[in-house]
């Protein structure tokens, strides 16, 4: 597969809540091409006018601020054929009260939609879940195989409410790849926002590790 890392300046992010929104507008306002996917046209309308659907300390203010650079984002409530090379799942998994399961069927909808457009040479982020689920969603719906045809990582959401624009500047983002090339590209792609990364290698690696206390010494 042709090196892509040079192009990695155009980002989808499905899930527009608390981690999709805040990672979205961060990205924008340091220089990428954002296009951001909610399925809540309600959602979708307000952000379009910057209103956001929940309180973050200075959020709304970047909101505006980024909706009116030379490339503002793009918000939409479904995913079309953008030319990005990057898709990052950020979509809930909240909790089936009667089972007290994780409910995937937000992980499995954004898997499927991302596969219908993927191709060759696209990078797969994940904030909230692992290969088992989305990575055998990908390869059957676009037909592509990872390692050949695209790569898929690894990197928890550790930023708490009231500090994630800061956070997601400042804490050491965890990295976790299916192979070298998708933990290098996810590696440069939050260095050009982050001060540190941090790469633990599989992508289970990167899931266990989501408390700070946790992380491997230097």
């Amino acid at each position: 597969m042709k090196n892509t890392i040079e192009k990695d300046n155009t980002v989808c992010v499905l899930g527009l809540g608390y981690v999709g929104l805040t990672l979205a507008t961060v990205l924008s306002d340091v220089g990428f091409v954002i296009f951001g996917v909610d399925k809540n046209k309600q959602v979708v309308d307000s952000l379009k006018i910057g209103k956001s659907h929940f309180y973050e300390k200075g959020l709304e203010e970047l909101l505006s601020k980024i909706l009116i650079n030379d490339t503002p984002p793009i918000f939409d409530y479904k995913i079309n054929s953008q030319k990005a090379s990057i898709y990052i799942i950020t979509v809930g998994t909240p909790i089936i009260k009667s089972t007290n399961e994780p409910n995937l069927d937000y992980v499995i909808n954004a898997s499927v939609d991302i596969g219908k457009i993927l191709k060759k040479g696209d990078l797969v982020i994940l904030r909230s879940t692992t290969r088992n689920i989305v990575l055998p969603i990908l390869e059957k719906t676009s037909g592509l195989k990872i390692n050949t045809d695209f790569d898929l990582a690894f990197c928890p959401e550790r930023t708490v409410e009231g500090k994630a624009l800061t956070e997601l500047k400042e804490l050491p983002q965890i990295i976790g790849g299916f192979n070298e090339r998708s933990i290098q590209r996810a590696s440069d792609f939050f260095n050009k926002f982050t001060n540190e990364v941090i790469n633990v290698g599989e992508l289970e690696s990167a899931e266990m590790i989501l408390n700070p206390n946790f992380l491997p010494s230097k």
